[in-house]
């Protein structure tokens, strides 16, 4: 038990040590600081999940291996955005305290075992994110858009959730017997949900956000909060409304509908940050394959791509950061980055091959593994349609394959900072190491996914 309150403390220390260094203004002080202790709470979560504790505290507060899953892709992924943001932020003090309080809600959202719980931390997380965005001076648009956004999400999310206690006077993740009413609240949940996680029609806005804030900020975004989302979305679905087969049938339809307008919608585009926004809609409907199957092989699977994406996206935005310091924002502008860093080139073509499901990278096995759980679900629409748009998807990702590639016509060195170089490096090792050995990985997904289905 001891270990749940060290974490709760970790937490609290990252907080308020974080804010005392913002205000003394120590900025490598502060970046070593957040980056031992997210390093020592992802120990403490590791060994919480390796020795099979579980705690419930008042109710409230749920450690399982779902939970521990996410809380540890939250800390890992928030560590590397702490380093992209101390490369190219020059506000990294209040960037960085903005991103935590966020890491707090994200967090209570993992651990949350009751609806009002998740909403809390669904607050938590997208307030500090609006003001991220806001301290860009150039990004006024894009924070307004996603404070519409943010804004249009929790009432609808409030509104859900008054729905569901006056149908079932409950608010905890629990089962949830079948009613009309009850079906209107599941609805409207997956509507509000629908916003954090870029699921089509709620997602018209996410283009021009990404394209708007910084890329720096873009990695954050679509790397990390659009999977809170989706861990909200698992839990309220899977706990508390398993039983309402049409709300899956729902779910499955607008994983249809989000692949094919993201990949086409990708296809049009030329803004490199545009084209990773449509990509990231069109992921997630990879990822709904995997809910809407609801079995403990589909979850699985949409678990792991969600695992896969974040460090992909986080590695490709961190690339992109580096280019659009040099102004390079398009397709046309990668013409010749082959020449000018080796090594980014690598690492940009094999990010954006492994969401496409190049073998032996984290997004093949993640697609496989959605795809063989609809089959043997006996979806197999679901999983063909799916192969459809990862060939669709390889058009766009293989038009800037070739312009990084060509010849350009000035040849100028780009020279790449240790600390965003270290976040490239890691989030390629992970595309790798678990691609080809998912093993590793799987483990733990697995038991996230059959404490979800109660198995």
């Amino acid at each position: 038990m001891i270990s749940f309150y060290i974490f709760g403390i970790l937490c609290a220390g990252l907080l308020f040590g974080d804010l005392l260094l913002a205000i003394f203004s120590i900025k490598r002080v502060q970046l070593a600081f957040n980056l031992f202790i997210l390093g020592i709470i992802g120990i403490i979560i590791i060994y919480i999940y390796y020795t099979g504790s579980s705690a419930s505290i008042l109710n409230i507060i749920s450690f399982n291996p779902f939970s521990e899953f996410f809380a540890l892709l939250f800390t890992v992924g928030v560590a590397l955005i702490n380093l992209i943001y101390y490369s190219f932020a020059d506000d990294y003090r209040e960037l960085s305290l903005l991103l935590t309080f966020s890491l707090i809600g994200m967090y209570v959202v993992a651990f949350s075992s009751t609806i009002p719980g998740i909403f809390i931390g669904l607050e938590l997380m997208s307030i500090p994110t609006v003001f991220s965005v806001l301290l860009s001076k150039k990004s006024l648009e894009a924070a307004t858009k996603l404070f519409i956004i943010a804004a249009i999400s929790i009432a609808i999310f409030s509104f859900a959730m008054a729905i569901n206690y006056g149908g079932s006077g409950a608010i905890n993740l629990i089962e949830s017997q079948y009613s009309t009413i009850l079906l209107i609240a599941v609805i409207l949940f997956i509507v509000s949900l629908g916003f954090e996680a870029s699921i089509f029609p709620f997602n018209v806005l996410i283009p021009d956000i990404y394209e708007g804030s910084p890329a720096y900020i873009t990695a954050l975004l679509g790397g990390i909060n659009k999977k809170v989302g989706f861990a909200a979305l698992l839990q309220i679905l899977i706990l508390v409304f398993i039983v309402y087969h049409s709300a899956f049938i729902v779910i499955a339809i607008l994983s249809v509908f989000t692949m094919f307008y993201g990949n086409i919608g990708a296809l049009m585009q030329k803004n490199l940050k545009r084209i990773m926004a449509y990509s990231s809609i069109s992921q997630a409907g990879y990822i709904l394959i995997g809910i809407a199957v609801a079995t403990s092989y589909s979850i699985s699977g949409s678990l792991f791509q969600i695992f896969a994406h974040t460090f992909i996206f986080i590695g490709i935005l961190a690339i992109m950061a580096v280019l659009e310091k040099r102004n390079i924002s398009t397709i046309d502008g990668l013409s010749g980055l082959s020449e000018k860093n080796q090594f980014i080139a690598f690492a940009l073509v094999l990010f954006m091959l492994s969401l496409v499901g190049l073998p032996l990278t984290t997004g093949f096995v993640g697609k496989v593994l959605i795809f063989l759980g609809a089959v043997s679900a006996g979806l197999a629409i679901l999983a063909f349609l799916g192969i459809i748009n990862s060939i669709i998807s390889l058009y766009y990702y293989l038009r800037m394959i070739l312009a990084i590639y060509s010849k350009g016509e000035k040849v100028q060195m780009i020279i790449v900072d240790n600390y965003v170089l270290s976040v490239i490096i890691i989030c390629l090792a992970i595309t790798i190491l678990f691609g080809v050995f998912p093993q590793l990985m799987l483990g733990m997904i697995n038991n996230a996914a059959a404490y979800l289905l109660h198995l």
